[in-house]
């Protein structure tokens, strides 16, 4: 039973007030790293970087290498490139936030402290949560549903766009130190169902895909409204069934990072240690798990199981006793 309550109760408080909305602290995990153990790291700058500019590559290919170059509006009817074009922009507002982090700490604390929704941090936490979540879902759909090994060539474009663009997002869950939250899973439901609207827009208009076809994807032909109804739910579900077992490989993360984490708890630098080692008993973890530096001032009057501090002399406990 009491297993049980240790794995529900993480549930549970997911579902308390403040966890609805977008306040998190501290805000800084939104520029860091899982698994960095210092306030800034050049490996994890050059990581945001380098997958900031490899998304903009593979959009750059995939409007390049159109099969129609003819229309080249019709690039931005369909969910694949909806869901690149987020990625990009995701990841180019997070090595933005990150080298302001790192070079321009004066700006950094105007955007740490900003409470508004149009604060860079709860916009790229929306736009994160959203490109994840979607990324994967086109992967899915498309290799299971839409793929034609007749009609469609197994191009570069195509495995960027269709795959490659789940599994940068898959690894960079893994890698940042941002939560997830579950309630947040209307965000990407939200995303599914606007272009749900426009698609249906689009195909009452008239218009037509690459292939001159009146719907942008025959799964989602809304001359057929019930059929094109149906499969908008199941591709909802299949959203909602994602995010739990991505919410589930947060978890995961975060509890693996304490595991590696606690046992070891790294003293202030006016500490000297004799050797033994101190349990974590949390102190400084945000709800990421990611441990925050405590102050360097060592705030214990005293020795204590195996480390001697160094301020700490017979005058002051004289002077606790006295107390």
């Amino acid at each position: 039973m009491s297993r049980i309550k240790a794995i529900l109760h993480p549930v549970k408080k997911e579902f308390s007030t403040k966890k609805c909305g977008f306040d998190h602290t501290p805000a800084d995990d939104f520029v860091k790293s899982q698994w960095q153990n210092c306030s800034k790291s050049n490996a994890y700058l050059i990581y945001r970087w380098f997958i900031a500019i490899f998304f903009i590559g593979v959009v750059l290919e995939s409007m390049i290498n159109q099969e129609d170059q003819g229309s080249f509006w019709l690039y931005f009817i369909y969910m694949t490139n909806w869901g690149i074009i987020l990625c990009m922009l995701t990841n180019l507002l997070g090595a933005i936030l990150v080298t302001t982090w790192h070079y321009h700490p004066e700006y950094a604390d105007k955007l740490l402290n900003m409470e508004s929704l149009t604060s860079p941090f709860r916009v790229y936490w929306s736009m994160h949560i959203i490109s994840l979540v979607a990324s994967i879902i086109i992967t899915i759909i498309y290799w299971t549903v839409l793929y034609n090994a007749e009609q469609s060539s197994l191009s570069v474009t195509n495995v960027l766009t269709h795959a490659f663009n789940s599994i940068c997002m898959f690894v960079d869950l893994l890698i940042v130190a941002h939560p997830l939250r579950l309630l947040h899973l209307f965000l990407p439901v939200l995303f599914g169902i606007v272009y749900a609207i426009f698609s249906y827009i689009y195909q009452m208009l008239g218009g037509i895909n690459r292939k001159g076809k009146p719907y942008i994807y025959h799964v989602i032909d809304w001359s057929r409204p019930k059929n094109a109804f149906l499969t908008v739910v199941v591709i909802l579900t299949l959203c909602i069934i994602v995010y739990m077992i991505l919410f589930t490989i947060y978890k995961l993360r975060t509890l693996l990072y304490k595991r590696l984490n606690s046992s070891i708890y790294k003293l202030p630098t006016n500490v000297k240690c004799t050797g033994k080692s101190v349990k974590n008993t949390n102190i400084g973890e945000s709800g990421t798990g990611i441990q925050h530096s405590p102050s360097g001032i060592s705030m214990v009057l005293s020795n204590f199981s195996g480390c001697e501090n160094p301020a700490y002399t017979v005058s002051s406990e004289n002077i606790k006793h006295k107390i």
